[in-house]
């Protein structure tokens, strides 16, 4: 099968080739990696058992504190020696560490080109990433992806947003890649200092955030260029794992890279096409870490209808997150996270809440803590040194400003209303 025919197999053709590479998957885990193969185990099914797709519901979830507990190597699939790449980013107690093959980075490579091939990107384009450090995974793999299409590429630098501006300008660039609030504070800025959009830029690929339809049409308009958004789940496989085609109406999924469900929140039943529930993700072509049945924590629908572009991969909505973590300039943080840097500063756990503020479009971070007995040192600035300790903290792991506000408690029960998250 031809790369650029892969995305129109007829139903027939997609059941055979997810399938085999479904079978191989489950045969692979249970061969190589000691935690599915106790999971199955324990439920008494066997690889030979899944003989058709719908057997995957018999297998159990993955989650994120599955990875956390078998850190480092656990859910590798292939000896150490086989692994050329590691990433590893936060977890509630332990880090998540994700390990790629040759063969793995060559299979991403080809994915995410994909991805921004079908949004319009070219060898004739210029691209510029314009993410936070704290996505440094996607930011490598966006890159990679242009440079294969033969595309000239702007890495981020850590310079301020009026030098990229700058830089936008002097180098003609044709394609931004960054979130949704990044582009709106860009465009923001330039109509405060008076500057016109670069009439070289055609096109602005969107990914880490939601996008509501009228910021949408805000870029569009604003920026005089097409807006088209790219999905993806950084434990999984990337950015390439959905995007939106010419049409605009839902992310076509990678369904040659992956197996998506949707399930009920509470049952963990699959629900049809068109119920809204939980995505869930298998792996079929990833070497290293494969997944079973991954709950990823994103809410989204499937479409039923088929996409007048002709695709007949799958096509997802993305509707919220259902899993406490919030998205704060593409990056997610969990309340998990914050809580187990908190005891790990404070050494207990004080009432607190995560307050989001936007600032000319850009989100930033207050962490609001409740004033009481345990938080008291000798001295005020011994009160600082410990939030300012909180603040370095943050930042290290996930590559974002979060300022400490010590408030009383009075306050804090008032504005939060017993939720851990405000955005103001």
């Amino acid at each position: 099968m031809h790369p650029e025919n892969i995305e129109y197999l007829s139903p027939e053709e997609w059941l055979q080739w997810q399938l085999e590479l479904l079978q191989s998957t489950i045969n692979r885990v249970y061969q190589r990696v000691p935690f599915y193969r106790k999971l199955m185990d324990q439920i008494g099914i066997k690889p030979e058992d899944v003989k058709e797709l719908d057997d995957l519901q018999r297998l159990p979830f993955t989650t994120r504190d599955h990875l956390a507990e078998n850190y480092p190597y656990d859910l590798f699939a292939v000896p150490l020696r086989d692994i050329v790449r590691l990433h590893a980013f936060p977890g509630p107690q332990q880090p998540v560490v994700k390990g790629f093959t040759t063969r793995d980075l060559k299979a991403i490579r080809q994915l995410t080109s994909r991805f921004l091939y079908n949004c319009g990107v070219s060898s004739e384009d210029i691209v510029q990433i314009c993410l936070d450090p704290g996505m440094s995974i996607w930011i490598e793999e966006l890159k990679e992806g242009a440079e294969n299409l033969g595309a000239l590429v702007i890495p981020p630098d850590p310079q301020s947003s009026s030098h990229r501006i700058r830089i936008m300008r002097d180098f003609r660039t044709t394609v931004l890649i960054t979130t949704p609030s990044y582009a709106l504070h860009l465009l923001h800025l330039m109509k405060e200092k008076g500057l016109r959009p670069p009439e070289s830029l055609k096109l602005a690929i969107l990914v880490g955030e939601d996008i509501t339809p009228e910021d949408r049409l805000r870029l569009e308009q604003g920026f005089s260029l097409n807006v088209r958004l790219g999905y993806g789940i950084t434990e999984v496989i990337g950015p390439g794992m959905g995007y939106e085609c010419e049409k605009k109406n839902g992310y076509h999924l990678a369904a040659d890279y992956f197996l998506a469900e949707i399930i009920h929140l509470e049952t963990g039943k699959p629900l049809p096409p068109g119920e809204l529930g939980e995505l869930v993700i298998t792996t079929l072509a990833v070497k290293a870490n494969p997944l079973i049945r991954f709950r990823t924590g994103d809410l989204a629908r499937l479409i039923p209808e088929p996409c007048p572009c002709g695709r007949t991969t799958p096509r997802i909505s993305i509707e919220g997150r259902c899993d406490g973590r919030v998205s704060i300039r593409g990056i997610k943080v969990s309340l998990q996270y914050i809580e187990a840097l908190l005891l790990e500063v404070y050494h207990h756990l004080p009432e607190y809440l995560l307050c989001i503020r936007k600032q000319d479009y850009l989100e930033e971070l207050e962490l609001w803590i409740a004033i009481n007995e345990k938080l008291f040192e000798p001295s005020i600035l011994g009160l600082h040194q410990v939030a300012e300790r909180f603040e370095r903290r943050f930042k290290e792991i996930f590559g974002l400003p979060c300022r400490v506000k010590l408030v009383e408690k009075a306050h804090l029960e008032q504005m939060g209303k017993g939720q851990r998250v405000l955005r103001v």
